[in-house]
């Protein structure tokens, strides 16, 4: 079973207030965007990365993983949206025809690769795998500033990546959602449910948090200085 990890990092990072796109910004002594592909990387479950980035940025990050002595991803350019990047990842793995695809935000550099051969073994044709993370705060869904409904956030969790399904499902829901005129969607599993498929989720084993903002960046920081090993890499 072929399975490629297509890593995300084509966006801008703007909340960061950062000269730097955050994924080139260095998170302990290592760019954010390194520490992600070195998840998959190390993982003896994934034969390949493709790495989806800014295309006036493309030359920079080739760069840098061959300092690190990760010669073997490929860098291809991203979109103007998470959804166009994502797309063009897929494009590009096309061309290798794997059976499964691992999607995963740049921006997330502490999942553990540890927890790659349970998300593989759910994932079947018409059923993706979402990792995800217990709602603990109170959800209130709101219109016009007034809450409309509380949900039971027993039932409630939130998204994260990797987001893992058959190649050719993830594909062709990326295809329907561009006949139909989506655009902007930031989440593939929406696409892939509105093609038709489900999707089912497990709970990360580790903190895997996006790092999006200034305040997320510190928080980042204080996992990797506490020495702990908090991502359970191999």
């Amino acid at each position: 079973m072929k399975t490629g990890a297509l890593i995300v990092a084509g966006g801008w990072g703007l909340r960061m207030h950062c000269s730097l796109p955050k994924q080139f910004m260095s998170l302990a002594g290592k760019e954010i965007f390194v520490r992600s592909v070195e998840i998959f990387h190390g993982s003896a479950y994934v034969d390949f990365i493709v790495l989806v980035i800014q295309k006036d940025w493309l030359g920079q990050a080739r760069k840098i993983l061959e300092e690190r002595g990760i010669d073997s991803v490929s860098v291809v350019s991203g979109g103007e949206t998470r959804q166009e990047s994502v797309y063009n990842g897929l494009l590009f793995c096309d061309t290798i025809k794997p059976e499964i695809v691992m999607i995963h935000d740049a921006a997330r550099p502490f999942f553990s690769n540890k927890q790659i051969p349970e998300i593989l073994r759910l994932v079947t044709p018409g059923t993706g795998v979402v990792v995800t993370e217990k709602a603990t705060d109170t959800v209130y869904l709101v219109q016009d500033g007034v809450v409309v409904d509380v949900p039971n956030r027993s039932n409630l969790r939130r998204a994260e990546t990797p987001q893992t399904f058959t190649f050719h499902g993830i594909l062709q829901a990326h295809r329907r959602a561009v006949a139909d005129g989506i655009q902007s969607s930031t989440d593939d599993a929406q696409l892939f449910i509105g093609f038709s498929g489900s999707v089912v989720t497990v709970d990360s084993i580790v903190p895997n948090p996006k790092i999006t903002t200034p305040l997320d960046f510190k928080m980042a920081e204080l996992i990797i200085n506490r020495k702990s090993d908090f991502t359970g890499r191999n």
